[in-house]
């Protein structure tokens, strides 16, 4: 019901047309050929072979109907709700006490509907383009649900092989899922806790044992998560390279990805400005504290659950379960941001049930009575709000509008003019050429006015890229390239400044300045 008006959405220009409306693979006929394209590296960078098969079908069937890509993500996401419930309804159970019974059956349906339902779903359920964390989603809860069976109720073989057959899917369906197995140990170390405290028999097995376990659902990880790398820093396509260690330092990362924990775990609780468009972070001044601050209480947060993982075993399932479906997550590879809404889809699903269970079981019998009354009012705000959130990707411009009115559109001026220029071509595409051309002609100012800032700094490798990135919707104008011919010459790349100058004067034969600075590049490339 909160979810279901996006079946009425239309395909958005953030993405859609490069996975869906525009995907060269959809216009390929079936063919061995077409399946070994579904291996290599695509525009998003990303391994998700498996992915693609769905979408190859659903276009097969479909077609290019956004009723029916919108649908795909509405299942998706009600799949992997009851799938979590069924998962917590276990998990409560194997933790004993009051979540073992009827009470537990109420708390694992209220926090799988709190899940389902936070505004933080609103992204993977009404772009079409993310139903990749849905489908993910799918696979990892069902491997889960079947790991639980084969392990912690010991119901033998074919359940773990089922478990192992859903999270290789997970792992062919996008790289988010790609830390599950680390996720698996923590559960396992959680089970023999729990089985210790009752006085039961450790059902998990011996080192040897689990190592042989873990290894078949290690392995295939880490083949997917090398080729996935390998992409990132090889292939990069449509988007900005991957930053080597002297651009950003491995202690830097570190910080971010400690911080990106605590900021993730925080969204759960606060999610307000949410948004698609995350842009690069500037590390000064207080935001450099703000990283650092939440980098101290991750640790701070990961350190308390391990020296409390024997007396409160539910307290680290949570923790570094959470902790282990985040390493995707992280910017590990990338320049300081925060993470995407989006990326809080699987890694908040041991959050949310650890904090609802956690907190039943905080209170004594009276007061459960009065959480399991308070918890369905945080589910029925929840869904306004991811209600209100799904409604921003209604169409192209709605989703522009809300882009253009977000407080910190302005700070990444790469992104803005990418996001004006996208805007243009849907309002053209519309038929309003008018509107198309004010837009361009945003897009056109934010790229100059980046290029002079970036000259006025000194910062010529940067006034580069955002030239390059410029040549994406516009030409190169002479003058531009007469510019980038004296950036290349103040870098000391002599021979593409030659280049770069000979195509100026190809184009403005008449430019003096053009003449005398390719001058200059002939004498530093002369033998």
């Amino acid at each position: 019901m909160v979810f279901g008006r996006v079946v009425t959405f239309d395909f958005v220009r953030w993405d859609d047309d490069i996975n869906i409306t525009q995907n060269p693979l959809f216009a390929v006929p079936w063919s061995w050929e077409l399946l070994a394209k579904l291996f290599e590296s695509d525009q998003a960078m990303r391994f998700k072979p498996l992915h693609w098969l769905l979408d190859l079908a659903v276009h097969r069937l479909f077609g290019f109907d956004p009723r029916a890509w919108h649908a795909l993500n509405l299942v998706l996401h009600a799949l992997a709700a009851g799938l979590f419930f069924i998962v917590l309804r276990r998990i409560f159970r194997l933790h004993g006490g009051v979540l073992a019974g009827t009470a537990g059956e109420r708390v694992a349906g209220l926090a799988a509907a709190l899940w389902a339902l936070h505004p933080l779903r609103a992204e993977p359920v009404a772009w079409a383009t993310a139903s990749t964390y849905p489908f993910t989603a799918v696979w990892l809860l069902a491997s889960f649900a079947c790991y639980v069976e084969a392990v912690g109720f010991g119901r033998g073989r074919r359940w773990l092989a089922a478990s192992w057959l859903a999270a290789v899917a997970a792992y062919a369906s996008y790289p988010v899922g790609l830390s599950y197995a680390f996720f698996l140990v923590a559960a396992d170390e959680w089970l023999r806790a729990v089985r210790r405290r009752d006085g039961r028999a450790d059902v998990v097995g011996s080192w040897r044992i689990r190592g042989a376990r873990y290894a078949g659902f290690f392995l295939p990880a880490v083949a997917a998560a090398g080729f996935t790398l390998w992409t990132r820093y090889t292939a990069p396509g449509i988007f900005v390279a991957a930053p080597a260690i002297q651009e950003v330092d491995v202690g830097t990362r570190g910080a971010m990805a400690l911080a990106s924990l605590a900021h993730l775990a925080g969204r759960v609780f606060w999610p307000g400005a949410m948004t698609p468009n995350v842009p690069p972070l500037a590390l000064s001044g207080a935001t450099l504290v703000g990283v650092f601050g939440l980098a101290v209480i991750a640790l701070l947060g990961l350190f308390a659950a391990w020296r409390g993982r024997v007396r409160q075993p539910g307290a680290w399932l949570v923790a570094s379960g959470f902790v282990a479906l985040s390493l995707p997550c992280l910017g590990l590879t990338e320049r300081p941001t925060w993470p995407v809404d989006r990326y809080a889809y699987i890694v908040h699903l041991p959050l949310v049930g650890g904090v609802v269970g956690g907190g039943v079981l905080l209170f004594n019998r009276g007061r459960q009575r009065a959480a399991l009354v308070l918890l369905p009012l945080a589910v029925v705000v929840s869904a306004v709000a991811a209600y209100r959130q799904a409604g921003i990707w209604r169409n192209s411009g709605t989703l522009f509008a809300q882009l253009e009115r977000e407080p910190g559109f302005g700070q990444d001026p790469r992104q803005q003019a990418h996001v004006y220029a996208l805007w243009a071509s849907h309002e053209g595409g519309e038929g309003r050429a008018d509107r198309a051309r004010e837009l361009f002609g945003r897009a056109n100012d934010v790229f100059l006015a980046a290029m002079r800032n970036a000259v006025a700094r000194g910062d010529y490798e940067e006034a580069l890229q955002l030239s390059a990135d410029f040549t994406r919707y516009f030409s190169l104008t002479p003058s531009l390239r007469r510019e980038r011919g004296a950036w290349l010459l103040r870098l000391g790349k002599f021979a593409a400044a030659r280049t770069e100058l000979q195509a100026a004067q190809a184009a403005a034969p008449d430019d003096p300045r053009v003449a005398e600075l390719l001058r200059a590049a002939i004498a530093e490339t002369a033998p």
